[in-house]
């Protein structure tokens, strides 16, 4: 197929789950003729401007591609992307990749933007959490940063206090401004997981990373594929809109209420769902070749 269709550029700005970009960036070369370009010369630390620059000079992008640990690096970035290439599409928008660096931000976002999805309360600051405890609500406490580089995903957990006392001793060591504190709902062994690809919905089972790994036997961490219901399906779709994400993921807990959202990652690994390549690499054709459509309709229409 690749050898019928033009040659075409996607400019990556990535720095985690680099295998899975390897894998779509060989999906999308032999089926689509599209070449994945690395913008980032050898990490952050060396990205700059007139690299960009000099990059987009060379290769005619007609998408971008941003997946980025959490740095303070970033807001260069950001900025850089704006100046030099604003009018270049996103798979997820800069804003929406900003926003999810912050698990506070991401949940103030949700609680501002759509109510027509459950999450647990969530407190702006360690004085509120406090505040809480005393009132006998039980808080989970997580780092806010939320993909920090060569942590893993249990460390980014801190704990859970069932008191006041216990929040105190958890936090004790930390700058409250480094945390985000949330209601525990208690406990529940089994975590679901959510992967949106444009409007393809699928969800699998997981692990509680509150319980010890070592606990659990290989059966035990096996991810088992189960439904999604339409009405939360539309919903999550209509909160990646909000959000500016097309591509993106959720945890949820299932409780007699309903499900109820405790996380939300934007471009997700992919790795317990061994179709998510071809269809992210599907979904990111399709997006470059919507947008030439109407772009040449309009062309030829102005003509």
């Amino acid at each position: 197929m690749a050898n019928n269709l033009k040659r075409k550029y996607i400019g990556a700005i990535c720095n985690r789950d680099l295998e899975v970009l390897e894998n779509i960036k060989k999906f999308l070369i032999k089926n689509y003729n599209i070449t994945i370009v690395n913008l980032m010369k050898n990490g952050l630390e060396s990205f700059n401007a007139k690299y960009l620059e000099k990059r987009l000079k060379k290769y005619p992008i007609s998408f971008l591609i941003v997946k980025l640990t959490t740095q303070e690096l970033n807001e260069k970035i950001y900025r850089i992307v704006k100046k030099t290439c604003p009018e270049i599409p996103i798979l997820n928008t800069l804003e929406s990749v900003q926003l999810c660096e912050s698990r506070q931000n991401t949940f103030n976002f949700i609680k501002k933007n759509y109510n027509k999805i459950l999450t647990p309360r969530s407190f702006s600051n360690e004085l509120e959490a406090i505040h809480a405890s005393q009132r006998e609500t039980p808080i989970i406490v997580k780092l806010n940063s939320h993909n920090i580089p060569d942590l893993p995903k249990n460390d980014r957990i801190i704990g859970v206090a069932k008191n006041h006392r216990e929040l105190l001793e958890l936090i004790k060591n930390y700058n409250g401004s480094e945390l985000f504190f949330q209601e525990y709902l208690g406990e529940h062994d089994i975590l679901y997981k959510i992967y949106v690809v444009g409007n393809w919905v699928v969800s699998i089972t997981s692990h509680n990373r509150l319980q010890q790994l070592n606990k659990l036997s290989p059966l035990d961490l096996i991810h088992i594929r189960i439904p999604v219901e339409d009405p939360f399906k539309k919903r999550i779709i209509r909160l990646g809109r909000k959000f500016g994400m097309s591509v993106f993921g959720i945890d949820y807990i299932l409780t007699e209420k309903g499900p109820y959202i405790v996380d939300i990652n934007d471009f997700p690994s992919f790795r317990s769902v061994p179709e998510g390549i071809s269809l992210v690499s599907d979904h990111i054709y399709n997006l470059i070749n919507t947008r030439e459509i109407y772009r040449n309709a309009f062309v030829k229409a102005k003509s």
